[in-house]
């Protein structure tokens, strides 16, 4: 029930089944097995594991294309995905953008992470092709160039600010001198 972390690697598995008596799964590695030769059915104990974040499952025999809306975005935590190496990859129009759109708790898909951008690239291009996705690349860009733009002005303020606090600061140690001076002047006289 403690178990956090499971690697069944390179062992001719084609179910995945009875895991729901670990509750507490973070991890599980099952690639190099022959998860998928019967189908769906094979990757419907996946649905057991609500706390599963990380899951390599590539390299194995997943052809069908309901894997991703049956199961994958049906998991609640899942932040890590491997699934290459698997004909379904093959099947997915736009494999990346794809998988990224429909599963969105996913930051890292097979060898490269999820930005926030690539995100919103993927949500584009799934609702409108590739004009929508232009589209929104532009808007990053311009938001990026807003915010350089907004960081380089708060930049000079800070350093306007700087130079005033040092003007008033030397202005108040040159009246203090001058006060000083002042007072040593009367003291000889006195």
């Amino acid at each position: 029930k403690d178990l956090h972390y499971l690697n069944l690697n390179d062992n001719y598995i084609t179910t995945i089944e009875n895991l729901s008596d670990m509750p507490n799964m973070g991890t599980l590695q099952i690639k190099k097995n022959r998860v998928g030769k019967n189908g769906l059915s094979d990757l419907m104990g996946l649905l057991e594991l609500p706390t599963l974040t990380v899951l390599d499952i590539s390299d194995n025999l997943i052809d069908d294309e309901a894997c991703i809306d049956e199961v994958f975005v049906k998991m609640p935590n899942l932040a890590v995905l491997y699934l290459k190496g698997n004909p379904v990859c093959k099947k997915i129009r736009n494999y990346k953008k794809s998988i990224i759109s429909r599963i969105p708790t996913l930051k890292y898909l097979d060898d490269s992470p999820v930005f926030p951008e690539d995100r919103r690239y993927a949500e584009a291009f799934t609702a409108g092709g590739i004009e929508k996705e232009r589209e929104e690349r532009k808007k990053v860009k311009q938001e990026k160039d807003d915010e350089h733009w907004k960081n380089h002005e708060a930049f000079r303020e800070m350093i306007r600010k700087a130079k005033e606090e040092k003007k008033r600061k030397e202005e108040e140690k040159a009246q203090l001198e001058e006060a000083r001076e002042d007072g040593i002047g009367q003291d000889e006289v006195g």
